[in-house]
Order: structure tokens, then sequence, then C-alpha cells
């Protein structure tokens, strides 16, 4: 089922209202008609939920309780494309791939984390990339399959020959200091198809940007958008964005582009230089980056427990997160992720389920440094090695007398004899990113006026015409990258 949600929680993480005791509903009828479809949704009860809204809806005119129900309407919509299989259809799907599997093998999987489902209705529906992610788990189904997750050969073989080289360089350069630039052209596109809307009705889009002036990102450089008039939002925010806006036409779709350059820096930290720094006094500037912060970075007992049991009193930052990266790389397996709006805590749900993708592995990372005392944040955006462009999140680490330094927990233990190759994403990143994003969860500019697709983090972009966000599936996205020579 959904995960559990206070009521005045759930009000408020879906509508981006204040508590639902300040939203002057007309009446405690209508009061309770919202907890009635709440407690439904929650239960995953989703036909019961929609049956409440309908005769909510019929009801009433009020703003607030309007934007609710059709919030609820629009999240169980969410939950039915991420779980739109039956067992049978598993069962199908699996024997096309050769693999014979009956309902005893999906309880088998089920409960060993491997095959993902949700009660919908009282009734099993799977997730979407079920059987991909079992392919990926289950180490018989994936010699069968020969399945690979984001570390895939090629990606790997590019990685160990790029970061050997920044260990190098970073030899003979100043610590720490940004070194080997890569620029990137880069064109991204969206289409809303024809005929989706109405004609005569605008529709906006947000699309994503390069951070500008940081450390390892610069000369960001806007070249030309479609349609014009772009609006860049001011670097100081959490999450960088063009946004663009046109009115639809009769039998043409919606089309949105682009194309800009920046280069990007790789950074290493050589681990002598990092391994001895105490605890200290942390800089007010860093201490929003050390507390919880609901719902995703909460020192639950399953954080706590796990962090203890992986640190000892005399352990320096350093070597807790050298132990907090070694546990997710041997117990988190990189798998396929349900929408992360539809998950209602990423780090516990990740330790449940046993696998998460890059973001993921990386609140869950962020979250046991946090509760240890380690300052760490959120950074993320598109990955742009070649041959192997896509979204991804990563982290940053600070440390006294250093600053912030890059981890990327979702690149692993590289294979490799030597020790500063092979852990190299502890301490360093390399030159192919494009950061989007340096906190999740924050406001767009200009601001949205319905749920996002993602409410978290920022990657694909968002749309919405007038009276409504307009969902991932609705619209395509297509990135052309051209690397630049220096």
């Amino acid at each position: 089922m959904p995960e559990k949600f206070h009521y005045s929680l759930l009000f408020f993480m879906i509508t981006g209202f204040a508590l639902v005791t300040s939203c002057n509903t007309s009446s405690g009828k209508q009061d309770n008609d919202m907890r009635i479809i709440a407690e439904h949704y929650e239960a995953g009860e989703f036909s019961a939920a929609i049956r409440e809204i309908k005769k909510l809806q019929s009801n009433t005119a009020e703003k607030a309780t309007l934007k609710f129900s059709d919030s609820i309407a629009d999240y169980i919509g969410r939950y039915l494309k991420e779980y739109p299989y039956e067992s049978s259809e598993i069962i199908t799907l699996l024997n096309e791939k050769g693999i014979t599997a009956g309902p005893e093998d999906l309880v088998k999987w089920e409960e060993a984390h491997q095959l993902e489902f949700m009660l919908i209705d009282n009734k099993k529906q799977y997730f979407k990339s079920a059987i991909r992610n079992l392919l990926l788990l289950n180490d018989s189904l994936k010699e069968i399959s020969g399945s690979t997750g984001l570390n895939d050969e090629s990606l790997n073989t590019f990685c160990l020959t790029h970061t050997q080289d920044i260990i190098e360089r970073a030899a003979v350069q100043p610590h720490g200091m940004p070194l080997m630039p890569q620029r990137f052209l880069l064109q991204y596109s969206t289409i809303l198809p024809e005929n989706t809307l109405p004609a005569g009705k605008n529709v906006s889009m947000w699309m994503p940007y390069p951070l500008r002036n940081h450390p390892r990102q610069q000369n960001a450089k806007l070249l030309s958008s479609h349609p014009g008039k772009p609006l860049i939002s001011p670097n100081e925010l959490a999450h960088q964005s063009v946004f663009l806006s046109q009115p639809t036409l009769t039998d043409q779709p919606a089309a949105f582009e682009t194309i800009f350059e920046f280069t990007a820096f790789a950074q290493y930290f050589h681990p002598d230089s990092l391994k001895d720094i105490p605890f200290t006094r942390i800089p007010d500037t860093v201490l929003p980056f050390l507390p919880e912060r609901e719902p995703h970075i909460i020192f639950s007992e399953n954080i706590k427990e796990l962090a203890e049991q992986l640190t000892t009193p005399d352990m320096t930052p350093y070597q807790m997160v050298r132990s907090f990266y070694y546990w997710i790389n041997d117990n988190i397996p990189w798998a396929s992720a349900v929408e992360y709006g539809l998950i209602r805590n990423i780090p516990e749900y990740t330790l449940k389920h046993s696998h998460g993708d890059c973001g993921m592995q990386t609140l869950l990372f962020i979250t046991l440094c946090r509760y240890k005392g380690i300052p760490a944040r959120w950074q993320s955006g598109w990955m742009l090695h070649p041959g192997n462009v896509n979204l991804h999140d990563w982290s940053e680490v600070w440390y006294h007398g250093v600053g912030w330094v890059p981890v990327d927990v979702s690149f692993k233990i590289q294979d490799s004899e030597n020790p500063l190759v092979k852990e190299f994403y502890i301490s360093g990143i390399d030159a192919y990113r494009m950061i989007v994003n340096t906190d999740y969860g924050q406001k767009l500019y200009p601001g949205k006026k319905f749920p996002r697709s993602e409410p978290w983090d920022f990657q694909r972009g968002e749309m919405e015409w007038e009276n409504g966000n307009l969902y991932f599936d609705a619209w395509k996205r297509k990135m052309n990258v051209q690397y630049l020579p220096n």
C-alpha cells in the first residue's frame, strides 16, 4: 500500500497548502469527507477513494478542497501507471523471456525483495520495472538474461581509464583543484503530442539548465531556445531551469527546445588529506546540511542502528564516510526506482527493499552521514559519459579545512588493484557531469501552480497547462550531447 501519511502531512505534501485546519474549508462535513478520501488512499483502496472524490467534487466549489481531491486523484493515477501488472501478466512476460515461473516463484522472489509489488484494492499489482529489476537482483536469472544496471561494462571501462588519469594529474596540482575540463554542447527537447490539449491553451515548460559559477562547472551559456523569451532561474536557487511558455495550436505538437554549452571539471581529494581530519565545530554556513529534514532525511531507528553498527567512537569523519560507502556498495544494489513522489521516506524504502537507484542510495548515504554529525548534501543532474548519458544523483560531504568533497555512492568500488582508483568515488568525481540541482524538493522559478511530476528531484523537466500538471507520460524528451574540444 502507499506509505502511511498523517492526514495533515498528506495534505501539505500533495497540495502545498498549510495544515488542513488552516485551509478555511467551508464545513466540517467537507473536512470529514477529505479525511475519508485520505484514509482510502493510505490503505491502497483507490477505487473507493475515487468514488468519494467524485461525490465530494459534485458538492463543493471550495478551492482548497478541490485542489486536495484533484491531487489525490492525480497521485492515484501515478500509482496505477507505476504498478500496472497483475501476477498472471508477470508470469507471461517471464515465460516470453524463456524463464519458467509460477505463483510460488513470485512469492519466493517477493520475499527476497527482488520482485516489487503493492496492494491496490487488496490485489497485488507489480512495479512496471519489476521484471527488469528481478533480472538484475537475482544472480541466477542475471546469468540467463545478461542484464546490467547502472554500472555496465562500457561505463566501468571508461571510468577506470578516466579516473586513473584524474588521480595522476591531481598529484601535481593544488589539493582538490578542479581539473581536466570537458566542454559540452547539449540540445534538450520535449514534445507534447498534437491535440493533447485544446487549441489556444497555454503550456509552460521548465527545462533543466546547468548551474553557473561552480568550481566544477563554468561557462554555461544558453545559445538558443524555442519558443523564445526564455526565463533562466537565478543561480542561487537549488533547481536550475529555463522557463518557456507557448499556446497550443490545432494539429501541431507543442515543442520546446534549449541548446546550451558549458564546461565541467573533475575533482579529486587524496584520502591521506582527509582521513585524519577530526570532528570539529561546524560553520554556520554548513549547519543547514547537518540536521534531519522531513520527509527523506529522518534519523529513524533503522538509520541509527545501521550507523552505529558501521562506526566506532574513535573513527574520523572520512573513516565513517568510507564505511557507509562500502556498506551501500555491498548491500544496496542498483535497480530501477519507483517515482520518488510516491515514496514517503526514500532511505527507509531503500532499506526495506534492499535495493535502489542512484538517488535512493545517495539519500541513504546522506542520512547516515548527518546522523553521525557529518555535513552532507544533495547534488544531481545528468551523467554525460560517452554512450551512457542519463539522469543521475550524487552527494557532497564537508570536511574541516577542506570544504565540500564530492561522493558518488552509485559509481561503486571500482574493479582495480590500485586502492586510489578502486575508491576514487569516495573522494572524487569525474568530469562528465551536468550539475542542475544543489538540493532536493525546492521551488522552481517561476513557481509551479500544480503538483510537480517529480516533487523532489529536477532532471527531466516539468510541464503544465492552465488546468493542471502534465505528467511524464504525456510528453516525450530527448537529450543530444556533443563533446567539444577544449
